[in-house]
């Protein structure tokens, strides 16, 4: 029996076209509620930004946020992982070093770009509140648990995650998050390792666990779900991996499947 389904946001749960949740959540959400069954948002966001799409509900949910550096409670920040200074400054140097990458640092306090980054990272006031511009990130006095790296030249594994990997060994986790943006936190965070907590805090097990993605960053969420579901709008080979797969993000494809298999069943 399922008793804790995890959904990623963006490319999963959120419509791409009209940038919304599905309009049947909230129906889904009060059928779970009366069934005991946690339904759980784990983004590559910030609180604020994950939150801004649940309205009311976000105030009664359960967040993995910034690839799994923070779990919220109903609002209340439960875990947390952050990157030491020093450790942010020798990212900041690595990725200076790279053509065409910009970095943003997310913090306890607010997400940080340069004043001269690229247009296109301004809009990240919509997953990401407050944004502030900045002179300088190594001045940043902040507790940061997210370096992001954003990477248009449409090459971003070669360009700018593989020579991150190679640099960095195992002193990091980092996540292609989408196509144009690597994610890097501590060792002791992503989206996996913050499902395992949960399941803990619940007293839930993998079996009882139903997760959804669409990216190579929920590939550690989807290994810790006994039914894990990619997205028809997912990556050919995140669908190879995986033996279930739910309708498109367009399609409402998540609600679709809790219907199918936890809420008609379980009726």
């Amino acid at each position: 029996m399922i008793k804790l389904i995890a959904t990623d946001l963006d490319g999963t749960l959120i419509n791409g076209i009209t940038r919304a949740i599905p309009q049947d959540l909230e129906e889904v959400w009060d059928r779970l509620n009366e069934k005991g069954i946690v339904l759980l948002a784990a983004s590559g966001r910030d609180y604020n930004g994950a939150a801004q799409f649940f309205g009311p509900m976000a105030e009664k949910m359960m967040f993995i946020c910034d690839n799994g550096a923070n779990i919220y409670d109903k609002g209340r920040l439960l875990e947390t992982h952050s990157i030491s200074r020093e450790n942010v400054h020798r990212l900041l140097d690595m990725i200076a070093k790279i053509d065409n990458a910009d970095p943003m640092l997310c913090g306890m306090k607010g997400t940080y770009v340069t004043a001269g980054c690229p247009a296109f990272m301004k809009k990240m006031s919509k997953h990401y509140s407050p944004l502030t511009w900045v002179d300088n990130l190594y001045e940043i006095d902040d507790e940061i648990f997210k370096v992001s790296v954003y990477d248009a030249t449409g090459d971003i594994k070669g360009h700018t995650y593989e020579p991150l990997v190679q640099q960095t060994g195992d002193d990091f986790t980092i996540h292609m998050s989408a196509n144009i943006w690597v994610d890097i936190m501590d060792t002791a965070a992503d989206k996996g390792i913050a499902l395992n907590q949960v399941q803990s805090m619940l007293k839930v097990t993998k079996e009882e666990t139903m997760a959804f993605g669409d990216f190579y960053n929920d590939i550690p969420l989807l290994d810790q779900a006994g039914f894990a579901f990619v997205m028809a709008n997912g990556t050919d080979d995140m669908k190879a991996r995986y033996p279930y797969q739910a309708a498109s993000n367009n399609e409402d494809g998540v609600t679709k499947a809790i219907k199918e298999w936890v809420l008609d069943k379980q009726d």
